[in-house]
């Protein structure tokens, strides 16, 4: 390797090592008061259900388990829409944090607004003499005070859930809770608990390595062994089969954990194990079954959108996050999202104007910082792109696509140097496995920049990095790369690449 890039790798280990130190504090300190958001119908809620807090005497993992187990009643209810525990995950992981931390509701609360959520649903588990008891509160995000808590209590937790679910939500337990099985419950649990954070959507770049998979699949067998109607079980063994390259044992189990009642991770295993196999129209068609099924199934309609912006059919996607804002029209993800696609549809200023009502709603939010800054560099208002995105960097823990945007700002206008020092930085900060994305369009752009250089071996190594980080689409005709051209290595990357390739 040339020995320019190998400080990069150095970096990237030393920061994922000392990464802890840039957590900022208290998430509810993120932003401001958001627009006061109108009381909602039952047909337009948006209900999220954060983990649970335990006391001593109760476990971890039931605090997630009663999350899960009271989002399913919801959505078999059908009374709206509903945010999973893996959309909840990614907002949290962006903050450096966990799942259990969205247990407080001063960081459940900010995390709410940001994922557009109408109802948010607290909770603590603890033992009193010996049982199991709930309490539990609904709230109207941007309403009024909620009421006074419930307190149900049992000697299980599906017991529980049902109960809280009826009183809260207003789900009435027609199908039953997910199983009745404690056994059964706690290993799915155990399961999903590192599952959750494994990147399924359409938009990952190179799949990371799971740890702990065959243990994981340990956990799920159990569940299954225990309760073989457990559908949440088996969507986790869809999962841990197509990342075995297992499609065709995925692809039997991903159907059998879709009978019986509504399972909304059967629907997006089934899509991930789909397109693991390269059978996009079939993992479009699984997502499209699960929202034909429940209508506010916002994960699956996000999953697609993000399907059609990977596509780069920014017509097809504008229509998507329009069916994902019809259901939750306070989303600032889909708001900038679809402000992204427009862009790209050279609709400058309704770019821009989505784009900041998704700040409005989240304000100070640096993802929506980063695409307020694309977006301004999109419509050549380059001084104000500029400040933007240095705003967006000051954030802590850093975005490493905050110095992406700004390093292709600046590659942009020919500032070789500074390009250069911002996108090393974008690498050394995207150091997560789940951040190949990002450093693969960085290893892109330094190929760029070592072409302009006058480097082009260096810029070729910088190729075949973005290669190993997922990157299928590669800069081939770019005047700083002219270099390359007739070297093997070079046209047998060309030559290999996705079609549409830059």
């Amino acid at each position: 390797m040339n020995p320019s890039i190998a400080p990069i790798r150095a970096l990237l280990c030393l920061f994922a090592l000392t990464a802890a130190a840039l957590v900022s504090g208290s998430a509810a300190a993120a932003s401001a008061s958001p627009p006061k958001v109108k009381e909602t119908s039952r047909d337009s809620v948006v209900a999220l259900v954060a983990p649970f807090a335990t006391s001593e005497g109760v476990p971890d993992w039931q605090g997630f388990a009663a999350q899960e187990l009271i989002t399913d009643l919801f959505a078999q209810a059908g009374n709206g829409s509903f945010i999973s525990s893996k959309q909840l995950d990614s907002v949290l992981r962006r903050k450096d944090l966990q799942l259990y931390d969205a247990a407080d509701l001063d960081v459940a609360l900010p995390i709410a607004r940001a994922l557009g959520v109408t109802d948010l649903v607290v909770g603590e588990l603890k033992r009193e003499g010996g049982k199991l008891v709930a309490t539990a509160r609904r709230i109207v995000v941007g309403g009024h005070a909620p009421p006074p808590p419930p307190t149900p209590s049992g000697d299980d937790l599906a017991s529980i859930s049902v109960e809280l679910a009826d009183k809260l939500l207003d789900a009435k337990a027609k199908v039953g809770p997910l199983t009745t099985n404690a056994t059964a419950l706690e290993e799915a649990t155990l399961c999903w608990l590192d599952l959750v954070k494994y990147p399924l959507q359409p938009r990952v770049g190179a799949t990371p390595p799971l740890d702990h998979a065959d243990a994981l699949e340990a956990h799920c067998r159990a569940a299954v062994a225990a309760d073989p109607k457990l559908g949440w079980a088996r969507a986790g063994l869809v999962i841990l089969l197509s990342l075995k390259d297992q499609g065709a044992l995925a692809r039997a189990e991903a159907k059998e954990s879709q009978k019986g009642r509504f399972n909304a991770w059967g629907y997006i295993a089934e899509a991930f194990s789909a397109r693991r196999m390269g059978d996009l129209p079939a993992a479009k068609a699984a997502l499209e079954w699960g929202i034909k099924e429940r209508p506010g199934f916002l994960l699956a309609i996000g999953y697609l959108a993000e399907d059609r912006m990977e596509a780069e059919d920014y017509k097809a996607a504008v229509a998507a996050w329009d069916r994902y804002l019809k259901k939750a029209p306070h989303h600032p993800f889909a708001l900038a999202q679809k402000g992204k696609a427009l862009g790209y549809l050279k609709r400058d200023r309704d770019a821009l104007s989505l784009t900041r009502q998704a700040l409005d709603f989240d304000p100070g939010d640096p993802e929506l910082l980063i695409e307020l800054g694309s977006r301004l560099i999109d419509a050549r208002q380059n001084q104000e792109a500029e400040s933007t995105l240095r705003q967006a960097m000051e954030a802590r823990p850093p975005r490493p696509l905050a110095w992406l945007r700004l390093g292709w700002l600046y590659l942009s206008q020919k500032r070789v140097q500074d390009a250069h020092d911002v996108l090393v930085e974008a690498v050394t900060y995207a150091y997560r496995e789940d951040e190949a994305r990002t450093r693969g369009y960085a290893f892109l752009d330094l190929a760029e920049v070592a072409g302009l250089q006058g480097k082009p071996g260096e810029a070729m190594e910088y190729l075949t990095a973005a290669k190993a980080e997922g990157m299928k689409k590669f800069p081939c005709a770019a005047e700083s790369l002219k270099a390359l051209k007739g070297k093997p290595e070079f046209d047998a990357l060309c030559a290999a690449q996705a079609p549409g390739g830059k």
